[in-house]
């Protein structure tokens, strides 16, 4: 009896092997068989790659690079709204207005906005868009693109003792993110020459809304730019015209000039018979 069981046993796990093993031959050929016929389908055509979803998104899912993949097809089946590669940056943290499925083409018509991002989308949860102007210093002569990361460095006159105003200069906030330079929220710079703006958006939390608001209310404040990598935060010193003047008279060479005797040779009656000798004159 127990020879009988094992038997029956055995039979029944060769069976589920066997089964299985054709199971696994039979979808590999099935998938050598469309691979075959796709590769026959795309001889002679011009291929492109394009956007699409890598999973299953809902309307109000916001799009990055995690939930994205490009795909090659030919380009005669190639949607003319479909996103590229080179357009991944545009579509970036935007919102879809219509849910898509896994493999599928991301087109204008899915972003939010008709194509166009609105600007609040791009927005991390908890913060806020501040725009203020800039002179041509501020913005690093026009170079700054949205993107970059910023210091932003404060300079303010106290009245002191009789009126008289000192100078401080500070850093505010480091490494912030520039969203927008004037109206421009792109990150491709097309050309590479200089683009002319008056005013930048900054990404801030609300209390450093309320910082830059203060201190531009009150003083003058410099945007600087830094390596998108350098996350360490700007710990300079606060500095006043007399620190910055007592830590130049500190330099080795500044101090060999301002002690250096200052030999000179001069001419004494119209003969010049006498002549003075260096070191005379300090």
């Amino acid at each position: 009896m127990t020879q009988l069981i094992k038997k029956i046993w055995f039979m029944v796990l060769l069976a589920l092997i066997l089964g299985l093993s054709a199971a696994l031959l039979s979808h590999k050929l099935v998938q050598d068989r469309l691979s075959e016929i796709d590769d026959q389908a795309k001889l002679g055509q011009e291929m492109i790659e394009v956007m699409v979803a890598n999973v299953d998104l809902s309307q109000g899912s916001v799009l990055s690079p995690d939930v994205l993949a490009a795909r090659r097809i030919p380009k005669q089946y190639a949607h003319s709204t479909a996103f590229t590669p080179e357009q991944l940056s545009d579509i970036d943290k935007s919102r879809l207005q219509s849910s898509i499925q896994r493999g599928e083409t991301i087109l204008h018509s899915h972003i939010d906005g008709m194509g166009q991002r609105i600007f609040s989308t791009i927005l991390q949860k908890g913060k806020r868009a501040l725009t203020f102007e800039v002179d041509e210093i501020s913005s690093t002569a026009g170079m700054l693109r949205p993107g970059d990361r910023i210091d932003l460095i404060y300079s303010v006159k106290e009245t002191g003792v009789k009126d008289i105003k000192e100078s401080y200069v500070l850093p505010l906030l480091s490494n912030l993110s520039i969203l927008a330079t004037g109206q421009s929220v792109s990150k491709q710079d097309t050309n590479g020459t200089a683009k002319n703006y008056s005013n930048i958006t900054l990404e801030v939390s609300p209390e450093e809304a309320s910082k830059i608001l203060l201190a531009k209310s009150s003083g003058e404040i410099t945007a600087i730019l830094r390596n998108p990598d350098d996350q360490a935060p700007n710990e300079s010193a606060p500095i006043t015209p007399d620190a910055l003047l007592a830590n130049l008279q500190k330099k080795p060479l500044l101090e060999a000039i301002l002690s250096k005797t200052i030999n000179i040779e001069y001419l004494i009656g119209g003969g010049g018979d006498d002549i003075t000798t260096p070191g005379d004159f300090k």
